[in-house]
Formats: structure tokens, C-alpha cells, sequence
């Protein structure tokens, strides 16, 4: 009768060896015993109880060794790194494979995860981030729902007296276009980041004062605070408190602080920030938006405790408290960090680009990381005699994995430290080359070094555990005879891993090429305008009497084709919209409104579908109205509609419908032709530069361009020399309508490269290996009459057929996230069949050029050196 087998198995696992034999011995007395005198079933219940017993420290206390650990001791220790760097000295081939491969996936993963990082830690450095929410209101127009951040000014005021659950209200205006800042005549410079708000908006955004008192900074009108680099660019090294600065040549401003330079990835940006009650007595736009309202973000900081949804219907109540207010629009609240990614107005990026770029991370990193595993696991054969010997001698198999981790961790290592210089080389021009906006400073701060530590230890982990116990498993009985299977080192699980980094590859550069020829239709598409050559040169409505002057001087100027005038830029986010009503069935429409002179349709080649009547017989004497093809279809107008009543309720134009253009874009791609109105102006120094307009000038096309911008500057100081000369050229702002795209397009690019090479290095190195493997077989081969093309042909089609396989699994998902990218689009390609047959060309192109520089060197080896030793 035998004791109970688990008792006994917890037995030994607790007590010590040393006990065992004499405290198992008595158990097995007693228990034959009691089976004796108290049967079987009481025997086996207390036999579990006298174990239990025995489960007390003293028993299960192992005696102290006079040996160290085989493990952890130094000499072993010190052996494990001897023979590491011996592995890597004399396996030089492989060691650089592996480590290019590592740091091109460390450093790659690590940036790609910084920038992740920067754009999901938007506006998290504020104090009260969390509890800090912009009101934005919502309505419906013509039965869609739009968003708009901007409040009436006082609306806020109305806020904190209403409501208590706010601590405090900031009102902010992010900038109303360029203003021109001057401290004397030599430093005066055009600014795109002026901000207006409220005293409270420091203490709510958290930054350092580095001068000044927060409490005045921006109590009364008139007066400034600076970034710490805008105080450097107009006063250098002085002290800018209580200095002046003069806003748009007319208006001094008091240097009241200045503050620490602000983050990157915040949606309060600045540079400078006014007073806002200084915007009623600044310039004509600023005192005309504070007359119209202000539109202001506001921002509210909660008390503690107070909940949002709870403030959201008191919001509405102040709503209809106010006259002003829309009594349709309904008032949320969105938290301060989510506005970057998850806003419902002007949202700055989607959170599944940034996921994308993740995934793409992981999978350069993995890639890599396959890469040592496959060529580690290819060269297992090598080391089975060590290993064998090893075990021989004693050695126990955790010893083993401990060395073979070391050699990882080494390799790691090396890696690690290339990608650190790499980055801190490469980090501020790939920064700026991809337009990422991220803060330089942040490769010295904990996030960064905590995810490099995170991924070289990751690394160091995933890439040693199989090999690690893959070699350390092998049977010293078999490998010292000679007789272990060479194909025990994983070869389909190679097979397979190479499989997986080419199908990242070719799905990559499917998605390359697709970009690309978006890209390039984007770029290509006539846009209805003729966008090429063209240079807009901003006019001052302090210029207004000198307008018809300078523009007879431009025209007059020999590198110029023709000139035309329009109230705003054009491809910008400037041309104003409103909301009107049709006359017919009372649909709302967002309709562009541009104010143009007669040259600009010739000059653009806007095509008219009705031209107004006598429109070819000479100049305009009155103000037309000029509406689009969209409108027409929208307003239900068929046919010709000259001299009709307007398509619009409680339009300025008098006139009706003065004549139809043939539908031109002015804004992105991503949606359709928007409803345009054209007011065509027959004194264009009048209506067009009440507050500033742009020349639109036509280049000829033998025009030196710098040339051109010289004379143009020249004409426009020698009007206006207390402003800067602002131009822009019309196909650039269109270009940068899709900058987005662009920098999405660059990275993929990039990526796209890189992870070709990790794939090739590790096809180069198991190709390697392959030709090492089958020596003997090639030289038979050759004596027996085999060719090189045969031979080449035989080592290499199983890494082709692979490849093939690869182009299989990788073309129908990079279609799926292709097309599914594409719907952003109004105007979009198809995906044709040559991007596949492309990509797949060049994948099995560069692929045949890795393995055959292996293989032809095989195949052309004497037979006579590989076989000798027969």
C-alpha cells in the first residue's frame, strides 16, 4: 500500500533535500502502520495531515552552500561575456546583420513612439488640465450639424457670474491673420502667432514667469507679454519689461512679462499674447470682430468635484439669458487634452493615423527582432557541439540559457547605443524634414529614456527566449555523435518569419505607391483656376488710395503676363462663409464669398456657363453678382437665370443673378466644389481693400522668379516702407492644403525603405547560412555537371517562393487600408492593378539581388575546396 502521491509530491517540494530521505522515511513507517491499526482511508487522512504538519520553516531551510552559484559567479559571469564577444568578433557577417538590424528597428520604433507620445500628451502640462473644458456650441443648418468654438464675448462674463461651478473663465482669440510688431527701425518683423486674452489665462496654462507680476500682466488694455524667444528676437539681451512695442505701425503696446516658451504640442499657441480689452482701440480688424462679438474660444476651469454635464445645462440657460444668443444652438464641453485629437471642431489629427504609425513601430521592431531569432536559430548546428560538451561536463541547462541571453543582451546592447547616437544626430533634421512640430528637448527627458530602456529590454528579452532554449535543448548524446538533425535550428519557423517580414514590406510599399499617386492626382488635377505662376502680394487698406497706382506699376513691369485683385487669399481657411437661405424650398447652404475684379476671370480661366450681359465690351461700371454652377443645382435654378431674382433670401445684390461660373475649387480636395458668390467690383481700390487685399500677379514663364519678388518688393516699399513685403506663390497655398497627406506620405516612405533592408538583411544572412549548409551538396553538384544557373536557381527559389507567397497575403490588405483611406476624399484614384504588379516587381527584383550575391559566389566556388576534406 502506497502513501498518496500528491502528499508526497508536495512533500519534497517543500522540505529540504538535505531532510527529505530521514522525514519521508518515518511518514511511509507511519503510514504502513496506521493502515494496519486504522485502515486505509483513515492512514491516507492523516499521512496528508503529518504533511501538512511538516510544512514549517525549519524543514524547508536549505543549508548554506560553500560554493557560489555556477550561475551567478563572477568567473562564470566573465566567461559568459568572453565567449559573447568572441561569437561576435568571429561570426562577423551575422553580428553586423544582426545588430544593423536592431538599431535601424530601435531607433525607427523609438521615434515613431515619440511622436505618438507628443501628440497624445497634448496640453497635458497645465496644472488644472483635467479639469479645464472649451465651450463649443452646436446647431443645425440645412439640416447639418455644424460645430463653432467661438462665443460672444460676453458670454463668458455672463459664465462665471452664473455659474458656480466655475473657478475661473479665460477668453482667448487665437490671432486674427499677420500683425507687424516693431521696437525700433531695426527690428520689425511680420508675426503669425499674436494671441489676445484674458489676465486669467496664466495662471490656467501653468508656464514660468520668467518676468513680470501674472496678476497685472494683462489686467488693462495696451499691454503685451512675450515668450522668452519673441523677447530675445526684438530686445536681445535687455530687460523688455516696460519697453514698447508698436502693433501694426500705429498702436504701442507696454511689454508687461514674459513668459517661458511654450510647449509644441499644446492648442493654446502663441508667441505673444495681448490684452483683450486692448482689441476695441487696436486696428480696423481687431476693433471689427470685437464690434461683430469677439467669437472668442472660452475655457472654463470646473471646481473640484463639479461635473460637466452638470454645468452643460446651466450653459444653456445662460444661453437664453442672452440676446445675442442662438436659441437653436445647443452649448458642450470638451476637456482641454482631447481637443487635439478628439474635437469636434477643427480637429488637428485623427487618433487612427497616429494608431497606424504605432503599428508600424511595432512591426520595423518585430521585423527586427525576427530578424536575430531566424538568423540566431539558422546558425544553431554550429553551436550544438558546444552546447553538447557543455552539458557533458555538468554544465545544466538554465546555465546555458543564461549564456545565451548574455550574447543577447550584448547584441542589444550595441544596437542600443547606435540608435541613441543615431537619434541624437538625426532627431531635429528628421524633425524638421517631416514637419512634426516636436519639441527637440524632449530626447533629454524621462518619457524618452524610460522607452528606450522599455525597448532594449524588450528587445533583449523577445530576441534571446527562443533562441536561448531552442540551443540550450539539445541532447549531448546526439549532437556528440554527430547525428542531430540540422533542421532541428526551426526551418519553417523561419520560413515563416520571413514570410512575415516580407508581407510588411510589400504591404508597405503598396501603400507608398498608392499615396504617391494620390499625391500626384491631387497635385495635377485642374482645379478649374490656373494655379501656375501666379504670386499674391498682400496690399495694406492703409494702401488703399495708393492701390490703383501700384498696381498700374506691377502690370507695367516687363517680367509680368497680367494682374487681378481679390479681397482675400485664396487656398486658405480666410475666405469667409456664410449661411444663406435658397429662395426656393428654404435650404441652407455655407456659401464662399470672394470679392474679385473683372481681370481675375480672364487671368484665372474661370470658363463662365452664362457670362454677364455685355460682359466682353469693356469695363465693369457697377457691382455684379456671380454665383457658381453649385448654387444653381442647389437653389433648384434650371436654365439660364440672368436677370432672374437672386437664388438667396435677403441678399445685398439687387440685381439678381448677374451670371454663372463654371464650378472652380478654392479650398482642399477632401469635399466637393463648395456654393461660391463672386461680388465682381467695378472700383476695386475701394471695395476690395477696405481691409486689405491681395494682388494676384501672372508671371510670364521666362520670369526670374527672385527676380520678380525683388521688383515687386521694391514697388511695394516704395509706397508702404514701414510694412513688410508678405507674399505668398497660389500653387504653394494649394499644395499645403494636403500637408497632412504629404508628411503621411514621407513617413511611409521612409518606413518603407527601411523595412525593405531589415527584410533583405535578414534574407542576405539565412542565404548565407543556406550556402554554408549545403556546401558539400553544391560542390557534388558541380562534379556531376551542374551549372551556376542551375545551382542559383536552386538555392534561391524557396526564398522567391516565399516572397510570391508574401505578394499573395500582402496585396489584399494593403488594398483594404488603402481604399479605406481614400474615402477622405471627394476627389480620389482607383487603385489599379499596376501598384500591385509594381510593388511586387521590385519586392522579387531586390530580393533576387540579395539572394543571388550568395548564390552566384556558391555557384562559381572550385568544387575542388569544398570537397578536399572527402
Amino acid at each position: 500500500m502506497q502513501p498518496p502521491r500528491l502528499a508526497d509530491q508536495l512533500l519534497r517540494f517543500f522540505c529540504a533535500p538535505h531532510r527529505l530521505e530521514e522525514v519521508q522515511g518515518d511518514l511511509h513507517e507511519e503510514f504502513a502502520w496506521q493502515v494496519e491499526r486504522v485502515g486505509e482511508w483513515h492512514a491516507r487522512w492523516r499521512y496528508w495531515r503529518d504533511v501538512v504538519g511538516f510544512m514549517k520553516p525549519r524543514f524547508a531551510a536549505r543549508p548554506k552552500s560553500t560554493y557560489s552559484s555556477p550561475l551567478l559567479s563572477s568567473a562564470m559571469i566573465r566567461n559568459y561575456f568572453a565567449i559573447a564577444f568572441r561569437q561576435l568578433w568571429k561570426n562577423q557577417l551575422f553580428s553586423v546583420l544582426n545588430i544593423v538590424g536592431l538599431t535601424v528597428g530601435l531607433a525607427v520604433s523609438t521615434f515613431i513612439a515619440l511622436y505618438v507620445w507628443h501628440e497624445f500628451h497634448y496640453d497635458r502640462f497645465e496644472p488644472f488640465a483635467d479639469r479645464t473644458y472649451r465651450i463649443i456650441s452646436v446647431a443645425k443648418y440645412g439640416g447639418e450639424e455644424l460645430t463653432f468654438p467661438g462665443l460672444h464675448e460676453s458670454f463668458g462674463r455672463q459664465i462665471k457670474r452664473q455659474i458656480p461651478e466655475v473657478e475661473q473663465v479665460v477668453r482667448w482669440s487665437d490671432g486674427l491673420g499677420d500683425v507687424v510688431l516693431q521696437s525700433d527701425a531695426n527690428h520689425r518683423f511680420k508675426e503669425l502667432n499674436i494671441g489676445y486674452a484674458d489676465a486669467s489665462i496664466l495662471p490656467v496654462i501653468g508656464l514660468k514667469l520668467l518676468q513680470g507680476d501674472p496678476k497685472t500682466a494683462l489686467s488693462e488694455p495696451g499691454r503685451i507679454v512675450l515668450t522668452r524667444q519673441l523677447a530675445e528676437k526684438y530686445f536681445g539681451d535687455k530687460n523688455p519689461i516696460g519697453k514698447t512695442l508698436i502693433f501694426d505701425k500705429h498702436f504701442p503696446l507696454t511689454v508687461s512679462a514674459v513668459l517661458d516658451n511654450l510647449p509644441t504640442n499644446s492648442v493654446i499657441g502663441f508667441n505673444g499674447l495681448v490684452s483683450l480689452s486692448s482689441m476695441p482701440t487696436l486696428g480696423a480688424k481687431q476693433q471689427q470682430v470685437w464690434k461683430a462679438g469677439g467669437f472668442l474660444s472660452t475655457y472654463v476651469v470646473l471646481r473640484k468635484g463639479a461635473s460637466p454635464t452638470a454645468v452643460e445645462k446651466k450653459l444653456q440657460q445662460v444661453k437664453s439669458d442672452l440676446q445675442f444668443a442662438d436659441l437653436s444652438a445647443k452649448y458642450l464641453l470638451e476637456v482641454l487634452p482631447s481637443l487635439h485629437l478628439d474635437s469636434r471642431s477643427e480637429p488637428k489629427d485623427t487618433r487612427q493615423s497616429l494608431y497606424i504609425l504605432l503599428t508600424i513601430a511595432l512591426v520595423i521592431l518585430a521585423l527586427a527582432v525576427i530578424n536575430y531569432v531566424s538568423l540566431t536559430t539558422a546558425r544553431a548546428t554550429k553551436r550544438a557541439k558546444e552546447v553538447g560538451i557543455r552539458k557533458a561536463i555538468g554544465g545544466q541547462r538554465r546555465e546555458l540559457i543564461g549564456q545565451f541571453f548574455i550574447e543577447s543582451f550584448l547584441t542589444t546592447t550595441l544596437a542600443f547605443g547606435l540608435s541613441l547616437a543615431i537619434l541624437q544626430v538625426l532627431f531635429p533634421w528628421a524633425n524638421q524634414a517631416l514637419n512634426l512640430h516636436m519639441d527637440n528637448r524632449v530626447l533629454g527627458q524621462g518619457p524618452y529614456w524610460g522607452l528606450m530602456l522599455t525597448l532594449w529590454l524588450a528587445c533583449s528579452l523577445l530576441a534571446g527566449a527562443y533562441p536561448a532554449l531552442l540551443l540550450s535543448g539539445f541532447r549531448p548524446a546526439l549532437v556528440l555523435k554527430g547525428t542531430t538533425n540540422v533542421r532541428f535550428g526551426g526551418a519553417g519557423l523561419r520560413q515563416v518569419f520571413t514570410a512575415i517580414q516580407f508581407t510588411a514590406s510589400i504591404g508597405l510599399l503598396i501603400c507608398s505607391l498608392v499615396l504617391y499617386t494620390q499625391m500626384r492626382f491631387l497635385r495635377t488635377k485642374s482645379l478649374g483656376i490656373n494655379r501656375e505662376q501666379v504670386v499674391g502680394m498682400y496690399i495694406d487698406s492703409e494702401l488703399t488710395p495708393q492701390f490703383t497706382a501700384i498696381r498700374d506699376e506691377v502690370r507695367q513691369w516687363a517680367g509680368v503676363n497680367n494682374v487681378a485683385t481679390t479681397n482675400t487669399k485664396l487656398f486658405s481657411n480666410n475666405i469667409m462663409t456664410y449661411f444663406m437661405e435658397t429662395a426656393k424650398g428654404k435650404k441652407q447652404l455655407m456659401v464662399n464669398a470672394l470679392t474679385v475684379d473683372k481681370p481675375f476671370f480672364d487671368m484665372m480661366g474661370v470658363r463662365w456657363q452664362y457670362p454677364p450681359v455685355g460682359w466682353g465690351t469693356g469695363s465693369v461700371t457697377k457691382e455684379l453678382t456671380v454665383y457658381n454652377q453649385t448654387v444653381m443645382k442647389e437653389a433648384g435654378i434650371k436654365g439660364n437665370p440672368i436677370q432672374q431674382p437672386a437664388p438667396f433670401k435677403n441678399t445685398s445684390a439687387n440685381d439678381g443673378t448677374n451670371g454663372v461660373v463654371v464650378d472652380f475649387h478654392v479650398r482642399s480636395l477632401h469635399g466637393p466644389v463648395s456654393p461660391m458668390m463672386l461680388s465682381v467690383v467695378s472700383d476695386t481700390s475701394r471695395s476690395v481693400m477696405a481691409n486689405g487685399g491681395y494682388l494676384l500677379i501672372r508671371l510670364r514663364p521666362q520670369t526670374n522668379v527672385p527676380e520678380a519678388l525683388a521688383q515687386l518688393k521694391a514697388i511695394y516699399e516704395r509706397s508702404h516702407p514701414a510694412a513688410p513685403f508678405d507674399y505668398y506663390f497660389l500653387d504653394e497655398a494649394y499644395n499645403n492644403l494636403y500637408a497632412k497627406e504629404e508628411r503621411l506620405a514621407r513617413l511611409f516612405n521612409g518606413f518603407t525603405a527601411l523595412t525593405l533592408l531589415v527584410a533583405c538583411l535578414g534574407l542576405l544572412g539565412l542565404m548565407t547560412f543556406s550556402v554554408e549548409a549545403r556546401t558539400k551538396e553544391i560542390g557534388v553538384r558541380k562534379v556531376l555537371g551542374a551549372s551556376v544557373t542551375s545551382i542559383v536557381t536552386l538555392l534561391s527559389k524557396d526564398f522567391l517562393k516565399l516572397v510570391m507567397i508574401s505578394i499573395l497575403v500582402a496585396s489584399p490588405l494593403a488594398w483594404w487600408a488603402m481604399n479605406n483611406w481614400l474615402q477622405d476624399f471627394a476627389y480620389k484614384v482607383d487603385i489599379s492593378w499596376w501598384v500591385f504588379a509594381l510593388a511586387g516587381g521590385l519586392t522579387i527584383g531586390i530580393a533576387l539581388l540579395t539572394v543571388s550575391f550568395q548564390s552566384v559566389k556558391a555557384a562559381l566556388t572550385n568544387p575542388v575546396k569544398s570537397l578536399r576534406s572527402e
